[in-house]
């Protein structure tokens, strides 16, 4: 189970304890161990309120050692692979979108730090949250009952991630790049978009994400980021100096 060691599951804004103690459960029972919690809401914790440790049968320790972020972005530090997990349609997805059966290959291929992110019980993840995925997870369900309590979403990624190294499918590992340089560069690239009149501003977030769901696709390496981020530099300063 070495190749879930590397899976961090983090929960953005959980606002109910028994939620994320029937997660860290859902997680000891599929060998995932490295909780990340969003700002919780002020009946969570911590410290982690009682009703959580009620529903954390034998997971208590993945409670205890669970880490406690800001905001997303800090939660994301040092990872190199984000899948969100969404139940509701959107407009435009800015990441390419798999069943959950489909996202242990991609988890499980990454040579560095992965996060599946889950976002609140009441509307899940907002657009800018998303916005940080490099992959979009969903459940199909029925549609007389499409939601999900937050806890069963957990475990039904879990055990796909469990049976998937259960088996050995991890793959041909792929160095990707980080989240922080992601990021950088989609400041730039949005920079350079407006600069250039390619969009105006009410456009501007539209136009972002159908970019950024081009570029998750490519799988960008570190050095690839750097040298899209160069090109950018080198054409805003020629832009700027053209009539030098």
């Amino acid at each position: 189970m070495s190749l879930l060691a590397q899976v961090r599951v983090v929960l953005v804004e959980p606002q109910e304890p028994m939620n994320v103690g029937a997660v860290a459960r859902a997680m000891r029972n599929f060998g995932l161990s490295r909780l990340y919690v969003v700002n919780p809401g002020p009946r969570v914790g911590p410290p982690w309120a009682q009703e959580a440790y009620w529903l954390a049968v034998h997971a208590e320790e993945i409670l205890d050692q669970a880490v406690v972020a800001p905001g997303l972005l800090e939660a994301l530090r040092g990872v190199q692979r984000v899948v969100a997990t969404t139940g509701r349609p959107r407009e435009l997805y800015p990441a390419p979108v798999v069943p959950a059966w489909e996202v242990p290959r991609h988890v499980l291929s990454a040579e560095g730090e992965v996060a599946l992110v889950f976002g609140r019980e009441t509307f899940g993840l907002t657009n800018e949250e998303l916005d940080l995925a490099h992959l979009i997870g969903t459940i199909p369900t029925a549609p007389e009952q499409p939601s999900l309590n937050l806890a069963q979403a957990v475990v039904v990624f879990a055990y796909e991630l469990f049976k998937a190294a259960s088996q050995g499918e991890g793959g041909p590992k792929e160095e990707l790049a980080e989240v922080s340089a992601l990021e950088a560069l989609f400041q730039d690239l949005g920079r350079y978009i407006l600069e250039i009149g390619f969009t105006d501003a009410n456009r501007f977030p539209y136009a972002m994400r159908r970019l950024r769901r081009i570029l998750h696709k490519a799988r960008l390496s570190p050095g690839e980021v750097q040298l899209l981020r160069g090109l950018l530099h080198q054409s805003r300063y020629r832009m700027r100096n053209r009539d030098g």
